[in-house]
């Protein structure tokens, strides 16, 4: 029988523990238990626009996912903890102290806490929001992107997408903001009413120059190489107790990993992928399905098509996973292209991959 490698880490994925050796058949659908969670597709939660749906928390992280037409019905102003914005469809504005970003999809905003800020959705604007008690210590913007790509995602049997028309922005005026403390009931959060023009761009991290607090990320142009063949992925941002890395693996990852100090969850952007553990012999994935890892639990990714990207969120405490499969409103699909505009040598070889030459 065909044998397989498993390396097992501590916290960190590079935080190298051991090494083991065993048959295939022992590491694929083998395992039974209570933290066995079905794979989710989140976005199919949101029966239309303007709605949000908490997904994943632990003592460090909240991981919501929205739908948004038209401006945030307020400023929101992070107190005691940061905010990152992954947008996975259409497009958003975020209005902030710091002045307006533009995100498409498979790109992120980080929020550093204390900055007030609004979102305006529009194109079908679909994003998970990760919300991390403990400060973010290290983010790799993208002034060191690798590569230059952007992204279309068009969805099959969604919601209906709602009235653009009805989704005016106020520009000036008075608007309302919301404070909000990580150990807080959303509804004993203090309010304030302010003018428009005493929020948007007021703000910089320099006395005499204007310089951003926020950080606007590409993670998939961080990519040097073909992931999955040794070692993570590029990890993008970190916190004593988050990691962020992103995946382009093409077909099977080289070793299952068993993490004894962090669990994770993987939300796929883009292609397919065959997720492989103890627990599942071959659980299909496609754009837009998130599939939580649990502590302890040897896994690897096989099957990835040359298309294949993926966000992965280690944490060091255990999540809980606050949806199941029965709230799906909709059966939707995602079909998700690229257009590179600066390549890397890799993209060579994923392309010989999708054309089937070796």
């Amino acid at each position: 029988m065909a044998k397989v490698r498993e390396f097992v880490t501590s916290w960190e994925p590079t935080n190298f523990v051991f090494w083991a050796e065993r048959e295939a058949r022992s590491t694929a659908g083998t395992a039974a238990g209570r933290r066995n969670v079905p794979l989710v597709r989140p976005f199919d939660m949101l029966g239309g626009p303007n709605e949000s749906v908490a997904v994943l928390s632990n003592q460090d992280a909240r991981v919501d996912v929205e739908s948004l037409l038209g401006p945030a019905p307020y400023f929101r102003r992070n107190i005691d903890f940061d905010e990152l914005i992954f947008q996975f469809a259409g497009t958003s504005v975020v209005e902030s102290e710091m002045g307006k970003d533009d995100l498409g999809p498979g790109e992120m905003l980080f929020i550093p806490r204390g900055i007030a800020h609004r979102s305006i959705g529009a194109g079908g604007c679909l994003r998970m929001t990760v919300r991390l008690h403990e400060p973010v210590e290290h983010v790799m913007a993208e002034d060191v992107c690798v590569t230059e790509t952007t992204f279309d995602v068009k969805r099959q049997g969604g919601p209906p997408a709602g009235d653009a028309g009805s989704a005016a922005v106020a520009n000036g005026g008075s608007v309302r903001e919301i404070m909000f403390l990580w150990d807080e009931s959303p509804a004993d959060a203090t309010s304030v009413q302010r003018d428009y023009s005493d929020i948007v761009g007021v703000g910089s991290v320099t006395r005499d120059t204007k310089v951003s607090a926020i950080k606007k990320l590409r993670p998939f142009d961080l990519f040097e190489g073909i992931t999955g063949r040794k070692g993570p992925g590029p990890k993008f941002l970190s916190s004593s107790a988050c990691i962020m890395e992103v995946y382009n693996t093409i077909g099977d990852q080289f070793a299952f990993h068993r993490a004894l100090g962090s669990e994770e969850f993987g939300l796929q952007f883009m292609g397919k992928a065959d997720n492989v553990s103890e627990y599942d012999a071959l659980l299909a994935t496609a754009s837009g399905d998130l599939a939580l890892i649990p502590l302890g639990i040897a896994h690897r990714v096989q099957n990835c098509t040359a298309d294949f990207r993926r966000l992965v969120i280690y944490s060091k405490y255990r999540f809980n996973l606050l949806v199941d499969p029965s709230m799906h409103v909709v059966e939707s699909r995602f079909d998700v292209t690229e257009t590179v505009t600066k390549a890397a040598p890799w993209h060579d070889e994923a392309r010989r991959a999708a054309e089937g030459v070796a």
